[in-house]
């Protein structure tokens, strides 16, 4: 069994809104070094393609709320433009490299040099399982089973400059997988609560704590033991 979504447009409201959870988000902690300002998200589209999502497990089936296991497959065409200003002194080339490079360009400089840089993920590929609750007054919560990110693709600034390249790839992946683990399940249960509860729903539920997907399974299931309860937004319509 699988779910057919409703991938329409997403408004203009939506997508500000979530521009502005994602800045935030991507801003709390710690930073690398070489990042000397904010980071800002300039651009997103989720694209024309969404998830494709296959039932494994019901837990719970009602009228206005839904839980189950999912295996979540993700090869759509949405991406995400970042702006921020980079210190270029910290992705320097070991001194073995810089000897092999021609003496020119921000590498070269002497100083500290700050830039600006635009960057740009797509091609983003998620593969996994995921526990996934869903509730008109509750909102939607979901906990990855794994780490859903197989490849994203990394363009910037600094393209032209493979080693640059090559380290903005590693910590750009490493940085998503900590999103997708830690904050974007947060920023998408906010988002579900403000944009599918219905009309006069529950208007305390955005106070309290997110429903456990793990509800409805068994104790004695592995899915109901030792996991984090997260969160996510999905605009599905039905089943098949």
């Amino acid at each position: 069994m699988s779910f057919k979504f409703n991938w329409s447009n997403f408004s203009e409201a939506f997508y500000e809104e979530a521009r502005q959870l994602l800045t935030n988000a991507l801003n709390n902690g710690n930073l690398p070094d070489s990042i000397v300002d904010r980071i800002e998200v300039k651009e997103l589209n989720l694209g024309s393609q969404p998830p494709e999502l296959d039932i494994l497990e019901v837990g719970d089936l009602g009228e206005d709320r839904f839980r189950g296991l999912f295996r979540i497959v993700y090869q759509g065409d949405a991406h995400i433009a970042l702006q921020t200003k980079v210190q270029v002194n910290p992705m320097k080339l070991r001194r073995s490299e810089i000897s092999l490079q021609p003496r020119f360009g921000v590498l070269a400089a002497d100083q500290p040099l700050i830039v600006p840089m635009l960057l740009r993920i797509s091609q983003v590929r998620l593969r996994g399982t995921v526990l996934l609750s869903v509730s008109q007054h509750r909102g939607i919560s979901l906990v990855f089973k794994n780490d859903p990110l197989e490849s994203i693709l990394v363009s910037s600034t600094f393209d032209d400059v493979p080693q640059v390249r090559l380290f903005l790839q590693r910590e750009i992946e490493n940085q998503l997988k900590v999103l997708f683990r830690e904050d974007l399940p947060a920023i998408i249960h906010q988002l579900s609560l403000r944009h599918i509860r219905p009309k006069g729903g529950d208007p305390e539920a955005k106070n309290h704590p997110l429903e456990s997907p793990h509800r409805g399974f068994s104790s004695g299931h592995p899915l109901a033991r030792g996991h984090r309860t997260r969160s996510t937004h999905f605009s599905s319509t039905g089943t098949s």
